[in-house]
């Protein structure tokens, strides 16, 4: 049984007849022979009476009618709502980002993605590094960004770019100079992001190769409490660049050593989860428009 034939038969009773169901499909009386008599071998029952020449429903055919009416709107619905995915008339997007990623680089690109298309829903969730891709790992997230590569079953495309810096007050008297080395930042009372970020990791990482101890005051992945710890002169911010908080008063400076380098932000996904026509279209919009500076701030 499929579901030629059983349009094939629910024509026929909704026309009250063979000719009438025949010219309304555009086939042969014959071809509609074939697909009553398979559908009757394949159930085992009688589907018509004939009384001389008007072809009547049998009790079982009016109870396969129902069925048939049903899973024929069933597969209309279907194939409505896979055009519609593929059209990103509709689309139900889940994303995952560091707290950071998500408020200070993909908050105007998805804002813009979602003006360009607005069937499309997306769910972004903040978290640390570990947890998105724990995230993927479990299909909570059908994308995951991270500044940090992942395992080989994942796929990982480049969107974004950017390098690390020192942001600090532009009266403090470190805001003269045009870099600043790991060394000297170690110097320094530091306000960065929480340990489960590769940002946070990297500054340990930096202080056993100096043999020194960060000091870090001031841990969060929240973008208030680190601007006015920057603000206030409380800490120097360790930051991306593209989360300077706004305004000539502050100043951001480039690691020495890492001057001219940028972190890469990879999106991430499972190579056995292959994106959605919605997670293409977006994978797609922020490759075309990584290079644009419109994505940090307007």
């Amino acid at each position: 049984m499929d579901l030629k034939q059983l349009r094939y038969f629910a024509a026929i009773i909704d026309e009250g007849g063979m000719r009438r169901a025949a010219d309304g499909l555009h086939v042969s009386q014959p071809a509609l022979t074939v697909a009553v008599k398979q559908l009757e071998a394949a159930l085992g029952v009688s589907l018509f009476s004939r009384t001389g020449r008007t072809l009547e429903p049998t009790r079982e055919g009016y109870r396969l009618y129902a069925h048939a009416r049903a899973l024929l709107a069933q597969a209309e619905k279907a194939k409505s709502e896979m055009r519609a995915l593929a059209s990103l008339e509709v689309a139900d997007l889940p994303l995952a980002a560091t707290g950071m990623i998500a408020n200070h680089v993909l908050a105007r690109p998805i804002s813009r993605f979602l003006g360009q298309h607005p069937g499309v829903k997306i769910s972004l969730l903040q978290m640390g590094g570990p947890a998105v891709e724990s995230a993927l790992k479990l299909g909570e997230v059908e994308i995951g960004f991270a500044m940090h590569e992942l395992d080989a079953g994942f796929e990982q495309v480049p969107v974004f770019s950017n390098q690390v810096a020192v942001c600090l007050r532009a009266d403090h008297p470190a805001a003269a100079r045009d870099t600043i080395s790991w060394s000297d930042l170690l110097d320094l009372p530091v306000a960065t992001l929480p340990r489960s970020y590769t940002l946070h990791a990297r500054l340990l990482k930096e202080a056993r190769r100096h043999s020194k101890s960060a000091n870090i005051v001031l841990e969060s992945d929240a973008m208030g409490p680190l601007t006015a710890a920057i603000e206030d002169g409380t800490a120097v911010g360790l930051l991306m660049e593209a989360a300077k908080p706004a305004g000539d008063h502050i100043k951001a400076l480039p690691i020495t050593e890492n001057k001219g380098y940028h972190f890469s932000l990879n999106a991430c996904w499972r190579k056995d989860m292959p994106l959605s026509v919605a997670g293409q279209a977006l994978v797609g919009f922020l490759q075309e428009n990584k290079s644009n500076t419109l994505l940090l701030k307007d």
